[in-house]
């Protein structure tokens, strides 16, 4: 029987993006065979009812899913045979700690050798082992009502991973210049920007349309995750997460599409002495100018 550790040691590095994960065809092309462990959280949660939703609507990928908790993986052994679906955790010397939606490709473990986890996410696990990652936020998906963005994260992940086995994404370049040629695509919907994503350098509607002139709306929370859950191919949704606190806070920002759940637009800035916490008119003028 294996356990699961509570890590109180250093997290896993974060690369130097909070999006991505293999660049390697072959090994995407071989998971798609499997069956995906979705591993959830020890007792109930937002985060569960909600990635167990997604994935029952919207997970294709693989050939199958099962359910487990925490718990439950710790009884058994990692499979080579199946992908896992859980969160990681990591830390960056200058973006410092982050929480990811990882799909993770099962191994044979040593003998003897644990997972660690610290809050129900794995700190151990080795970056080879990743097919793709996202960076999300769990307090936002447990405490703000943010649970329907998951359903956009397992779009996203998919959606990365076709890109990979088509040749499409070999690597970091290739995988930015792709996000960045759907940024000028934004502009062709309506970019919904919730007040809470945006910085307070642009404090209404008003100072953000003379910035950014395409169709858009500063909305609630409640009305982005609206959004989300209709599945509105018309309209794109902001979506941001901070990281750290004061002196060494990072805004990650993306946009993403409400209904394909593709990547359109993503950024992050130091948000230092409570500076650039969201979108800023710099993320505008790019969605602007973008080609």
């Amino acid at each position: 029987m294996r356990s699961i550790l509570l890590s109180t040691v250093l997290l896993v590095s974060i690369p130097s993006i909070a999006q991505y994960g293999s660049f390697e065809a072959s090994a995407v092309k071989a998971a798609k065979a499997t069956t995906t462990i979705v591993v959830l959280d020890a007792g109930d949660s937002p985060y569960n009812r909600a990635i167990m939703n997604a994935v029952k609507s919207e997970w294709k990928y693989t050939t199958g899913y099962e359910f487990v908790t925490v718990a439950e993986l710790a009884a058994q052994p990692m499979d080579p045979a199946k992908t896992y679906l859980l969160k990681t955790a990591k830390v960056d010397p200058v973006k410092f700690e982050g929480t990811f939606l990882t799909l993770v490709k099962g191994w044979k473990q040593k003998k003897g050798e644990p997972l660690q986890q610290k809050d129900n996410a794995f700190t151990s696990i080795g970056q080879e082992q990743e097919l793709a990652f996202i960076m999300i936020d769990p307090k936002a998906i447990n405490e703000k009502n943010m649970s329907a963005m998951l359903t956009i994260y397992l779009k996203h992940l998919q959606d990365y991973l076709k890109l990979v086995e088509a040749g499409k994404i070999t690597d970091k370049a290739t995988a930015d210049r792709t996000y960045s040629t759907r940024t000028r695509l934004v502009r062709d919907t309506e970019l919904l920007l919730a007040r809470e994503h945006v910085d307070k350098s642009l404090p209404d509607a008003a100072a953000i349309a003379t910035q950014y002139t395409s169709p858009n709306k500063l909305v609630g929370l409640v009305d982005l995750t609206a959004a989300v859950e209709a599945q509105d191919r018309a309209l794109t949704v902001s979506d941001v997460i901070l990281t750290g606190d004061h002196k060494n806070k990072h805004c990650f920002k993306r946009v993403f599409n409400a209904g394909t759940g593709e990547l359109m637009y993503l950024a992050d800035d130091a948000a230092i002495f409570g500076k650039k916490e969201g979108f800023i008119d710099v993320d505008l003028k790019n969605i602007t100018r973008a080609r």
